[in-house]
């Protein structure tokens, strides 16, 4: 059964630099103070004498904590030979003391601690024994047994010895405590020992050098770890407004990258299976893209549309079951001109609150949407941290079809799939605009003006090339002296390449035409997807393949002008809907429509369209036909 969320606080992960003197859990205080909210965790005590790397979960990314508290760890340790203390570390009080090691014996000793190895933890630790922690039975004056466990140690370096103090590095696995390995270290040496220093570098492929306030945490040496004062040190040296905006900025979303950092497979739910997959209905291998076949056995990290997180997978051989969902926030609103012009923008959004809140927005046409429109987006999207409310505004169709319609080759997306990624992605509403001859000669900069004074736009991103108003005549410089004069922020977003040339819907376009949809799914991060929702279709048999053929030549008046595949056969996915409700068509509402994919063989010729089929196709409609890397050994047939 899916498991469904907590809707409060932010989420994201933050890598937070823990001083030397706090808990763990008190460290925490300056993630929630800075975000807002209470609802976060760590991935790993760090005793409160260590310093280093806490990787802080927030919101709804406190479910991926085991998946982060099982990774591999890095420390660096000084330890003083000599003396032995109850706690293992600087904090406790002496209670053995024994000759000093040299140099020599030390680095002979360490390779006798790799790989797979069993430790005793320590009798404080937060381990529980009877149902009481450890620690707690240690100051009561209690003793217990606690038993060992196998741990791995990948790497131990000596990195410099000096007064009878080693300092080392270690990486190991998950439930390793570097105090008791100091411990065995010096028992091997006929010695006793304890831990003076200690700093976490690593998390996985998280890296310390990366977190919050690392600056902060000075040198780590033999020679630093005899300053104790320094150790006791409780507070952020910095100013505290500045360190929040900097957990604030530095907050990390979950990403595809991210997820592989968290040993997690990462896939995109289809568009047409997003509201399945945000409403628990049953999972199956066709509602996802991967490049390449999913393991056998694997977690996966599933991302709506556009790259945003909904949740985690499981798979073992070729089922699927829910780990948890970000379930889709369905407020999406779409406007027409006259609706801002008429004040409904701000009536729906911006009635009765602070003259401060507003809107970020981003203007294009978007045909795609694809890698160079992330950025962009991206940055309209990061405003919701100040407040702003993330807004679109686009065109019915491509402006260049406006343009020149006759030679123009298609859009690479219509607008109802432009919308529905809107959507996914996390906008709150869309401006589509009908580019008419009355519109084309609005001046750009009272276009803009309109936009401040009836959207409250507070945030512009656009293209360093971005244009708008009567033939283009309002570019980035004219729109940077009017920022400055309606008092909004002008952002100016470079230009993302792949293969070394700018990403565009023309060269989408392109690869399109020539057939190369791998070129295209890499640059619109999908693939492909005809829209064949106003298409009309004929069924027919042909030996033992049922066929679908639909007469679909573009540019007529009611079919959607989308730039078509070159003429020949293909291996596509066709995306199949039918209602759960008798009597209701396609263009229904979402949730009352059940979708199904198929793999099937696609032919184009001469403005006729053929789908074969070799099993019995169900009853609905065609809503799309996928291009590009259908992959049949993760293809569940329905």
């Amino acid at each position: 059964m899916k498991k469904r969320t907590n809707e409060s606080g932010l989420n994201g992960i933050v890598l937070l630099a823990k001083k030397a003197g706090p808990t763990s859990f008190a460290s925490l205080s300056a993630v929630k103070r800075a975000l807002g909210t209470t609802h976060v965790g760590h991935t790993g005590t760090l005793d409160s004498f260590a310093d280093g790397l806490l990787v802080v979960l927030v919101g709804r990314m406190t479910h991926l904590v085991s998946h982060i508290t099982g990774m591999d760890k890095t420390y660096r340790a000084v330890i003083a030979f000599g003396e032995e203390t109850d706690t293992l570390d600087r904090t406790g009080k002496i209670v053995k003391k024994s000759r000093v090691p040299s140099e020599e014996e030390v680095r002979a000793v360490l390779p006798r601690f790799l790989g797979e190895i069993l430790q005793t933890p320590p009798l404080f630790s937060a381990l529980h024994v009877n149902g009481k922690r450890a620690s707690d039975l240690a100051r009561e004056g209690k003793s217990a047994e606690i038993p060992p466990r196998k741990i791995t140690i990948h790497s131990i370096e000596l990195l410099d010895f000096s007064d009878g103090r080693a300092l080392v590095e270690v990486r190991c696995s998950k439930g390793t405590y570097i105090r008791a390995l100091a411990r065995d270290i010096a028992y091997a040496l006929d010695s006793c020992a304890h831990v003076v220093a200690l700093r976490r570098t690593s998390v996985g492929k998280f890296r310390l050098e990366d977190a919050v306030g690392q600056e902060n945490l000075g040198a780590f040496s033999i020679s630093a770890s005899f300053e104790n004062a320094r150790f006791e040190e409780n507070r952020y040296t910095e100013n505290e407004t500045d360190f929040f905006e900097k957990i604030r900025s530095q907050k990390k979303e979950m990403t595809a990258e991210i997820a592989k950092m968290c040993s997690l497979v990462p896939v995109s739910v289809s568009p047409y299976f997003a509201d399945d997959f945000s409403h628990g209905r049953p999972l199956r291998s066709s509602m996802f893209f991967s490049r390449g076949s999913l393991p056998s056995k694997a977690e996966i990290a599933v991302f709506y549309p556009k790259g945003k997180f909904a949740g985690i997978v499981k798979k073992v051989e070729k089922k699927f079951s829910y780990g948890f969902v970000i379930p889709l926030r369905n407020q999406f609103s779409v406007y027409s001109w006259k609706d801002v012009t008429s004040g409904k923008v701000c009536h729906d959004f911006f009635e009765n609150k602070s003259e401060n809140v507003g809107s970020a927005l981003t203007i294009g046409s978007f045909d795609g949407p694809h890698l160079g429109h992330d950025a962009l987006f991206d940055a309209v999207l990061f405003q919701k941290n100040n407040s702003l409310v993330p807004g679109v505004v686009t065109f019915t169709k491509s402006l260049r079809s406006f343009k020149n319609p006759k030679e123009y080759e298609g859009d690479v997306a219509t607008l109802s799939q432009r919308l529905e990624t809107f959507a996914a992605k996390g906008f709150s509403f869309a401006v589509v605009i009908d580019f008419s001859d009355e519109f084309a000669k609005i001046d750009g900069s009272d276009f803009l003006s309109s936009l401040v004074d009836f959207c409250k736009m507070r945030f512009l991103a656009e293209g360093k090339d971005f244009r708008c108003g009567y033939k283009g005549s309002t570019d980035m410089t004219a729109i940077g002296a009017l920022a400055l004069e309606r008092n909004f922020v002008l952002r100016t977003i470079d230009s993302v390449l792949y293969n070394g040339e700018r990403v565009s819907s023309s060269r989408i376009r392109a690869c399109i035409g020539n057939a190369d949809f791998s070129s295209a799914a890499y640059m619109l991060e999908r693939p492909f997807a005809l829209d064949c929702s106003d298409f009309s279709w004929t069924q027919t048999c042909a030996g033992e393949k049922n066929m679908l053929l639909a007469h679909c030549k573009k540019n007529q008046e009611n079919q959607k002008n989308q730039v078509f595949p070159p003429d020949g056969t293909y291996r596509v996915t066709v995306i199949r809907a039918f209602s759960r409700k008798n009597g209701l068509q396609s263009g229904e509402a979402q949730s009352s429509v059940r979708v199904f994919s198929h793999l099937s063989d696609c032919m184009l010729e001469n403005g006729t369209l053929r789908l074969s089929f070799s099993g019995k196709l169900i009853e609905g409609w065609v809503k799309a036909i996928q291009f590009g890397y259908p992959d049949e050994n993760n293809f569940l047939k329905e």
